[in-house]
């Protein structure tokens, strides 16, 4: 049995915070503002921060330096790359010992030690943001449709120019878009089922539209509102859902958009200055109560669930093997008969004809009262009659 069960009781709360807004309104800021925050124990918190949009975050260190944080506390990966990022996502979740690399970006055997000089161990994790992520997965499946399209055009022994066309024009099919978000949706999900760390996963923004007739009754593109610029759906798994934005004197400000699970505030309220500092009371309340999770692995839920709706999978396969094998069988059949028949031979016949021939050939079926022109539901008599006419003339 793989689902678990406690007893009603108050339990630690979770920070998860999803936030998205357009370039220039904190977003990287409120992440590296985790650094100022303490534990349950009073130290500060440690951030492993995976930067996907190289160098996001180097402009502000000097400043917290300055204000007194301690950036042995801060972890900070530069990878654009979805694959990597789950990499290094499961190294924190599972608290792997952290190795510092060379000028060449290789490991070495150098321990990544913490402000008190301990194995850094994470207490948050930052990527920011998942929109790089997502644009890389794009271009990673644009250029897989390019191949396929290739391959199909191969297939259909395309001449090269077309192969080359075919390929060129290509672009992501409905299959593409759904594995795109099933894998965004997995890596998000991870971070919050797989792990009590604190998790904070930014987005820029986008113009949400929508197509609707206008007056002339054409299809036209309409703005109707803002969204995140990320793997569809993403804001949905997080505890906090914040949009960033700068107001019209300029100053940044964030809205809670549909939840705040912790209840700091409430579901469209407005908040001055955005930083997970006003979250600090969270982490003291959370001391001396269990774990706000039972902690699960998305991978493994997945499996077991295909597992168990598959229990008869081979014999699924085997019997649809067995009809698509009998389904050949019938087809080929089917194939000979109609190469063979005598509407096909006679058509074939007709087709070797030269001008003068066809044209006999019509004038004695008209002189013999039989069709100008066979077809397929022509009886087996009438077409014996124009096979044998054509084949004395041909």
């Amino acid at each position: 049995m793989s689902a678990r069960v406690r007893r009603g009781s108050a339990v630690k709360k979770g920070l998860k915070f999803f936030v998205y807004g357009a370039e220039g309104t904190w977003k990287s800021s409120f992440c590296l503002d985790f650094l100022k925050m303490k534990n349950e124990d009073g130290k500060p918190l440690r951030v492993a921060y995976i930067d996907t949009e190289g160098g996001s975050v180097d402009n502000y260190l000097e400043d917290l330096e300055n204000e007194g944080v301690n950036l042995d506390n801060l972890f900070i990966v530069y990878t654009s790359s979805y694959h990597e990022t789950m990499e290094w996502v499961d190294k924190f979740i599972q608290k792997e010992e952290l190795y510092l690399q060379d000028e060449n970006g290789d490991e070495t055997d150098e321990i990544v030690l913490d402000g008190d000089g301990n194995p850094f161990v994470a207490d948050v994790i930052v990527i920011d943001s998942a929109t790089v992520i997502q644009d890389t997965q794009k271009y990673s499946k644009l250029k897989t449709s390019e191949i396929r399209a290739k391959l199909r055009a191969k297939a259909k022994e395309a001449s090269a120019t077309e192969q080359f066309v075919a390929e060129a024009t290509a672009g992501m099919e409905f299959k593409d878009y759904d594995k795109l978000n099933q894998e965004g949706k997995h890596f998000l999900q991870n971070l919050i089922t797989k792990t009590d760390q604190y998790v904070c996963v930014t987005s820029r923004e986008k113009i949400k539209k929508k197509m609707e007739k206008n007056d002339k009754g054409e299809m036209v593109s309409i703005d109707i509102g803002i969204m995140p610029d990320c793997f569809k759906g993403a804001e949905y798994e997080f505890y906090t859902v914040l949009r960033t934005f700068e107001d019209e004197d300029g100053e940044i400000r964030a809205k809670v958009m549909r939840k705040d699970r912790t209840k700091v505030f409430a579901q469209n309220e407005i908040i001055d200055n955005p930083t997970p500092l006003y979250w600090q009371s969270v982490i003291d309340g959370n001391k001396g109560k269990e774990k706000s999770v039972t902690l699960r692995d998305y991978d493994d839920t997945v499996n077991k669930d295909f597992s168990k709706e598959n229990k008869a999978y081979k014999d699924v396969i085997t019997e649809a093997k067995k009809e698509v094998s009998e389904a050949k069988v019938e087809a080929n059949i089917e194939l000979d008969k109609k190469e063979n028949s005598l509407y096909d031979k006679l058509i074939k016949l007709r087709n070797s004809m030269n001008p003068n021939q066809k044209k006999e050939m019509t004038q004695a079926f008209r002189e013999n009262g039989l069709p100008v022109r066979p077809t397929e539901t022509t009886d087996e008599e009438t077409l014996q009659k124009m096979y044998d006419i054509a084949l004395a003339i041909n």
